[in-house]
């Protein structure tokens, strides 16, 4: 039985077709990846799905009793409530009872005649006790239960939204999409990895694996697409296709349908031009005959194979050959930082060599961002040193794009960079990235999150470096721009650091991961899913202290199961992970006393 239908969907703004003749369906218990370029609708269909917007034509079937939750990718929150009434707030069914009851106490207030009152007291009785038994009165504990579940202190519950720290309001976000999706027989997801780390997307992960209901994500992260999805549905040229499987299954299917379909429209084409020639022979040679007219009538009532659509388009991104420097690009000997008297980044030995293609990871706030300043020159270490090797260029992408003036237009940002270039040689470089006709005439404020990271990529292309380094390049753009960022890196032979919580991107390009967690620094060789892997074998460090496993559980940030009389070895750094068994009782360190 279909969960949510849509049907046929139209949706135009100004004339330019958005949605054109749409449709999808999910099933029961089904969780569906709708995927598109940037632009190609589909926050646009969420919107209608949701009854936010109402389409030109055709039509969404919702069950009438199935209660919907939807998160959508810029979810902004009054800054005056507290952490604890933002994710406490029902949604969904109990939210639409919350605002009846609401409604019905103001009612109660007014002057009322007897049978009026009475009613109303009637109907205000049955929906506290629809509330109370849908369990509406216990929401704020649960809310509790699950940002406690998400490493919140409780010395945080009553703090301000707009007073908490930004990995503090990234959390909040996910304890809003559990609550959701707690009260939500159909979930509706946009973008709900953004600006989470790798350890708190792969928990959303395990959250939403194990979730019963049906669900529609929109997301760029396609580690996350494929473990969750059984349907891909594309937006492209207006219109859906549907896909069984999850997003790499879509890639091969939709890769082999494009080459059948252009095999078979080529193959026609030849044809079509083939009997052209003959009617035109036929029509010179024998003008006294009808006989080509009846071939041509033939040939216009040939059943025509659509002309396959052109693809998602690539960015044309090429880092360009780069220049020479020493064999050991950077050496960081006994470094550390301090901000004040808080440590940030314990001793750190490593060594960049030469085209290396390293992955710089680490949950939110872990020093990711000072490591690279102080690579860069920008920053000084408290203690220790860092050799930059000479003839070394640092090529910087920021993922705030804050090298970027807001008041210039693209080509003027652009001739910043290259003063003595026509501006016809810049408009033709700006094409590369989309830029075309009159887009080149923006002011960067006018740009969305996308464009202004395609300009950036643009700007950093324009100059030569052997050294690149990335902060969150993959953000803002869709699959098929992370897509073309990942094979230029791939293929760019000089030396690449790369801050990224995108998975998929780290397992493309890196020969290295560097991780900060907690202050201390590990090194491991290969990409992403090595370093998982790694991990996952050893379990955590053999240095630390000792603690037992006291009643098994699962860490739902890896996966990974733990046994009753278990024994882990936990490095200081490797505690923090553990923050919860340990506090909750399932670990207990060797020699202590049990709760």
């Amino acid at each position: 039985m279909a969960a949510l239908a849509v049907h046929s969907v139209s949706k135009a703004f100004g004339g330019q077709h958005v949605l054109r003749e749409v449709s999808l369906e999910v099933l029961e218990g089904e969780r569906v990846g709708l995927v598109g370029q940037n632009g190609s609708g589909k926050t646009t269909l969420l919107n209608i799905v949701c009854g936010l917007e109402m389409p030109d034509m055709g039509e969404v079937i919702v069950p009438k009793d199935a209660a919907v939750g939807y998160m959508t990718q810029d979810s902004r929150y009054d800054s005056e409530l507290t952490l604890l009434e933002t994710v406490s707030a029902p949604t969904g069914r109990l939210g639409s009872l919350a605002k009846r009851i609401a409604y019905l106490e103001r009612k109660m207030e007014m002057p009322l005649e007897p049978e009026a009152l009475e009613s109303v007291s009637r109907d205000y009785a049955r929906a506290t006790e629809d509330f109370a038994s849908s369990g509406g009165y216990g929401h704020p504990a649960r809310a509790g239960e699950v940002l406690e579940m998400l490493g919140l202190e409780k010395r945080t519950y009553n703090t301000r939204i707009g007073s908490l720290s930004g990995g503090e309001r990234t959390k909040a976000r996910l304890a809003r999409i559990v609550m959701e999706a707690e009260d939500a027989d159909i979930l509706i997801l946009d973008e709900p990895t953004n600006h989470l780390d790798i350890e708190t997307t792969v928990w959303l992960e395990n959250y939403l694996s194990s979730y019963r209901g049906s669900a529609l994500i929109v997301s760029h992260d396609r580690y996350l697409m494929d473990r969750l999805v059984s349907k891909v549905v594309e937006l492209e040229d207006s219109r859906s296709t549907c896909y069984s499987g999850n997003y790499s299954a879509f890639l091969e299917k939709k890769a082999f349908v494009l080459e059948s379909q252009t095999k078979r429209y080529s193959k026609q084409q030849k044809e079509i031009r083939r009997q052209q020639d003959i009617i035109e022979f036929m029509h010179r040679v024998y003008s006294f005959s009808s006989i080509h007219k009846t071939r041509q009538k033939m040939l216009d009532r040939m059943e025509k194979v659509e002309k396959p659509p052109d693809g998602p388009r690539e960015l044309d991104i090429d880092f360009g050959a780069a220049q020479k420097s020493g064999r050991d690009a950077v050496d960081a000997l006994g470094v550390t930082k301090r901000f004040g008297q808080v440590p940030i980044i314990g001793r750190t030995d490593f060594r960049i060599e030469k085209g290396d293609r390293v992955g710089l990871i680490g949950p939110n706030g872990s020093g990711k961002t000072t490591l690279v300043r102080m690579i860069m020159g920008e920053e000084k270490p408290s203690s220790g040193e860092i050799r930059v090797s000479k003839g070394v260029t640092f090529g910087y992408y920021s993922q705030e794009q804050d090298g970027l003036v807001k008041d210039n237009t693209v080509v003027q940002e652009m001739r910043k960079e290259k003063k003595d270039a026509s501006e016809e040689w810049v408009r033709n470089f700006l094409a590369r990235f989309y830029f075309r006709g009159e887009s080149v005439k923006k002011r960067v404020f006018q740009l969305s999150g996308g464009e202004r990271a395609r300009l950036a990529f643009a700007k950093l292309l324009m100059s030569k470096h052997n050294f690149l380094v990335l902060d969150e390049p993959t953000n803002y753009l869709d699959i098929y721009a992370k897509a073309s960022v990942e094979k230029a890196l791939t293929e760019y032979r000089g030396t690449v650091l790369v801050i990224s919580h995108d998975r998929g991107m780290l397992d493309a390009f890196a020969n290295r991961i560097f991780e900060l967690r907690d202050g201390a620094f590990h090194e491991y060789s290969g990409n992403y899913s090595d370093y998982a892997a790694a991990r996952g074998r050893a379990g955590l460090s053999s240095g630390g202290e000792t603690y037992e496993v006291t009643r098994k559980y699962t860490d739902w940030t890896t996966g990974k199961k733990y046994a009753q009389g278990q024994l882990l070895k936990l490095s200081r750094a490797e505690l923090e992970g553990h923050r919860w068994a340990i506090e909750n009782g399932f670990l207990l360190k060797r020699g202590g006393s049990k709760r």
